[in-house]
């Protein structure tokens, strides 16, 4: 039987960018609407099977009682605390291991990242639940979950009907490795506070895998200077002053947010390039939007962009070929 693994990140769609810009929180209720939709599209493919963790939130029990009667449910016990970003790679790994062939992950760019960082052997099929969803199908939810069966039902090669994603590595000073999908981040301050970045002052550099126009986020910027998308071999790397002199590029940080950036410097990069950022004062990485690295005064550390990621599924493609 066909498996589909699920993934639903309850946190998604709630930070604090959300709140400072004209935007409605992704709420529990709206989330079950999604998997309500989800199932929808994957029924109308027979003997297809869908997996989903218990997670503490309650979305797998959910889908168990109230949407058998569209699709056959299996629970895989979960952890009995709220889910973060560490659990969401422990899932997706859980979900493969225990036979599911494609995972499909509702959640913004940092879920998505979660995802790739679980380094899966199966394609994935990402669906905007987030604050930004540069990573992510924002199409009908309905439709990419037929398209989802349809791909399991017709046996084809995730290459045909979708990409495998660029990654960024990385290297800190200590050899500890990170990785991100869309955008990495230098930022002045040295902490990490409420993770999400919102004021354009506070980034001095940004590496952009995908830098579209008409997705939010702090690769926005990108989409207006050199656009760059998920099937072109290049990287963008942007430089940044502080604020004025200079005119600025507006870009849309979140959902009713512009905000202008004074850009100093867009250079395309090749993949596998390396580059090195530091700051004397010490700052912060954001990977995906959110600071989660400290850096020290003066730190190296040495980033490059790699095709190496998740294969990814394209719901178009997949409807396309018939």
């Amino acid at each position: 039987m066909p498996t589909i693994g699920l993934i639903i990140n309850p946190m998604a769609g709630r930070d604090i960018r959300r709140l400072v810009a004209a935007a409605s929180l992704q709420s529990a209720p709206e989330k079950m609407l999604v998997v309500r939709r989800l199932f929808s599209g994957m029924s109308g493919i027979p003997d297809t099977e869908v997996m989903m963790i218990d997670d503490y939130e309650g979305f797998g029990r959910y889908a168990l009682h109230e949407l058998n009667d569209l699709l056959p449910v299996k629970l895989i016990a979960g952890e009995k605390e709220p889910s973060n970003g560490a659990s969401t790679i422990d899932w997706a790994k859980r979900l493969e291991q225990a036979g599911a062939r494609v995972i499909v992950s509702v959640g913004g760019d940092g879920t998505q990242r979660n995802i790739a960082q679980a380094q899966l052997r199966i394609p994935i099929l990402p669906i905007a639940g987030g604050t930004n969803n540069v990573a992510c199908w924002t199409g009908d939810q309905t439709a990419a979950g037929y398209a989802c069966a349809l791909y399991l039902a017709r046996g084809d090669d995730p290459l045909d009907v979708g990409f495998q994603a660029k990654l960024i590595h990385v290297q800190l000073e200590s050899g500890h490795e990170e990785l991100a999908l869309i955008d990495v981040a230098l930022v002045r301050q040295a902490y990490t506070g409420a993770l999400a970045v919102w004021h354009a002052e506070d980034v001095e550099r940004l590496l952009l895998t995908v830098a579209d126009p008409v997705r939010p986020g702090l690769s926005n910027v990108g989409g207006f200077l050199y656009p760059v998308f998920p099937g072109d071999d290049v990287a963008l790397q942007v430089t940044l002053r502080g604020g004025p002199p200079g005119q600025a590029t507006l870009a849309v940080m979140a959902p009713g947010l512009m905000t202008p950036f004074y850009v100093q410097q867009a250079e395309p990069l090749a993949l596998g390039q390396t580059v090195t950022w530091s700051r004397k004062e010490g700052g912060s990485l954001a990977l995906d939007g959110e600071r989660s690295v400290v850096l020290k005064p003066g730190e190296p550390v040495m980033l490059r962009v790699i095709r190496d990621g998740p294969f990814v599924l394209d719901p178009t493609k997949i409807l396309r070929k018939g």
